[in-house]
């Protein structure tokens, strides 16, 4: 998606006058390229000069920032006035006026602009963009029919994009939380809620913003509950965002929500989710590894079958040494019962206080271990690949996955009641039969062989 969108939220507006246009003069050439181009060439300028600096090495300066964005908004007034001049304005003419003057930092006149320009209601890329400043003028100048009216519009047209009707919804959102309107809050905080999903199905791999932005509906849906007196459909909220970060799996989400329902509802009963049937789930990511330690490579599909347990960990990690004997416990106590357990870490160019290379800091994992006396096996990446793919951004974390392949518990922290709920889950998981058939498990068995 072009980068205007992203200029809709991002941008920095500013009142900053126009000092640095050079004045015209009888000899000045009549700039008569397109409108699209006058946009390019001011919405780019950050961009170019980013460049610039970057080959020629120069150091991160904010005094250089700052004028290299006043810069931009001067070339941005600049082009308006240009193409203003041209006299009466149509079609897509209209809509790099309006961006323009969005650039330059002139709100009235993006709004005016865009008016015009959606007029005809046009479907299109460039209208779904002109409807997204629109909503964020008509909210800051309180302007609330008109934001609603943009977005049900945006809703209507194509093409669309779940961040951006997420970032329109809680402008509208928090605009009648601060005017008192909860009901209405509500109807665009579900609002928020369905966008943020979308984003989840859309763009899959991008689970930090994913996290953010189910985290952020969740909170504004449980506030608008609360201030209509439905304190249990607020409880629900996070009641439904555990559920979902389960089926992902979403370690940080899970631990944010539940977190947040223990301050709704300090009695709450945190394993009911867990006896709960919820159905089929999808297959959780396979784990990548560019090195195994006592550990045969194996993928998770290779071990269908058997209970595996996840744990995310560091060596430079306190808590994460804590769980240590709890987890060789628990090994030992089950292997035998089908249970594998999958230390997931990744380099960290460090240890100890002295840098390392991969070569050396492998050599310092396997002696880790050994001190440790830990017998199950470790998986070691090159990149945060794993953190990523299980939304895990706090450490220690544990991911516990049945018979059939299915995130049946999430472990977030080292704290005695969070391990003792992990050890009791394990236990009701290994002692599960299912109708996995004895040939895959025995496929299961032979591609991972832990050795002590």
């Amino acid at each position: 998606m072009r980068s205007i969108l992203v200029l809709f939220f991002a941008l920095v507006l500013s009142t900053v006058t126009l000092s640095q246009t050079p004045p015209l003069n009888e000899t000045a050439k009549v700039d008569d390229r397109p409108a699209q181009a006058l946009y390019e060439e001011a919405n780019g300028y950050l961009g170019r000069r980013y460049q610039e600096f970057n080959k020629q090495n120069l150091p991160y300066d904010p005094k250089l920032e700052a004028t290299t964005r006043k810069e931009q908004h001067d070339l941005a007034v600049k082009n308006a006035i240009t193409l203003a001049s041209r006299g009466e304005l149509k079609d897509d003419d209209l809509y790099y006026l309006g961006m323009l003057h969005h650039l330059a930092g002139n709100g009235d006149a993006a709004l005016e602009t865009m008016r015009r320009f959606l007029k005809s209601d046009p479907d299109g890329f460039n209208a779904q963009a002109a409807r997204n400043v629109i909503v964020l003028y008509a909210v800051r100048k309180n302007l609330i029919p008109e934001a609603e009216t943009a977005v049900t519009s945006y809703a209507k047209h194509r093409p669309q994009n779940p961040e951006d009707r997420y970032k329109m919804e809680v402008l509208i959102a928090d605009a009648h939380f601060r005017a008192g309107d909860f009901a209405q809050m509500l109807v665009h905080s579900n609002q928020m809620m369905e966008a943020a999903k979308a984003f989840m199905t859309d763009r899959p791999s991008e689970a930090p913003k994913r996290d953010e932005m189910l985290i952020k509906s969740a909170s504004f849906l449980a506030q608008g509950f609360l201030k209509t007196n439905q304190r249990e459909r607020a409880i629900n909220v996070y009641d439904d965002l555990r559920h979902l970060a389960l089926t992902l799996p979403a370690g940080n989400l899970y631990k944010t929500a539940t977190i947040r329902l223990l301050t709704l509802d300090p009695e709450a009963n945190l394993g009911k989710l867990f006896s709960e049937k919820i159905g089929e789930r999808k297959e959780p990511p396979e784990v990548v590894a560019t090195q195994w330690i006592d550990q045969e490579p194996v993928k998770l599909s290779a071990l269908r079958g058997q209970v595996v347990l996840l744990d995310f960990w560091a060596h430079w990690c306190g808590p994460c040494l804590y769980t240590f004997p709890k987890l060789e416990s628990w090994f030992e106590a089950y292997k035998n019962k089908g249970l594998v357990v999958l230390g997931l870490t990744s380099y960290q160019g460090q240890a100890e206080g002295r840098a390392m290379t991969p070569g050396e800091e492998l050599t310092y994992l396997r002696e880790f271990k050994k001190r440790h006396r830990l017998s199950y096996g470790f998986a070691v990446a090159d990149s945060h690949v794993n953190d990523l793919n299980y939304g895990v951004f706090s450490i220690p974390m544990s991911f516990l996955i049945d018979r059939k392949g299915q995130v049946r518990f999430i472990a977030a922290g080292a704290g005695d009641q969070e391990t003792a709920e992990l050890g009791k889950m394990i236990k009701k998981v290994v002692e599960e039969r299912d109708d996995t058939s004895d040939a895959s498990r025995s496929i299961g068995e032979s591609g991972a062989t832990s050795r002590p």
